[in-house]
């Protein structure tokens, strides 16, 4: 279909704004595309039943984080810094790493509190 002059401003004016809370508020990532992936192929790799990347924000710096990736972050952490920790232990950590994407909101809130992981002002996220 083709736009007008009323339509084209604003089609404009609605990018802008989009662009101005979510590109420069927001920080995040613009893209565009001309091809759209179908959505036979979304539901075939669960997109569609489940694409959601639980984020936490720190309130004091205003960034925001994949939980699942901080959570795997921390256990990297506590694996190098505890060389000596026992098998079971450290595969108990291991199995909880890689299931991080595949937790339940509140369930990957318990394990962020559990393992330890704070904003920038030392506060749970």
């Amino acid at each position: 279909f083709d736009l007008g002059p009323p339509a084209c401003g604003l089609k404009a004016a609605m990018i802008d704004l989009w662009r101005k809370h979510f590109v420069l508020a927001e920080n995040m990532l613009e893209m565009e595309c001309t091809c759209l992936t179908p959505e036979s192929v979304l539901k075939t790799s669960g997109h569609v039943e489940r694409f959601t990347d639980l984020m936490v924000k720190d309130t004091q710096t205003g960034e925001c984080f994949r939980a699942d990736k901080m959570l795997e972050d921390v256990i990297d952490d506590l694996l190098e810094k505890s060389p000596t920790m026992p098998t079971e232990e450290r595969e108990n950590h291991l199995k909880v790493q890689r299931q991080a994407d595949a937790y339940s909101p509140e369930k990957l809130d318990e394990l962020l509190a559990e393992y330890g992981c704070k904003a920038s002002n030392g506060e749970n996220f």
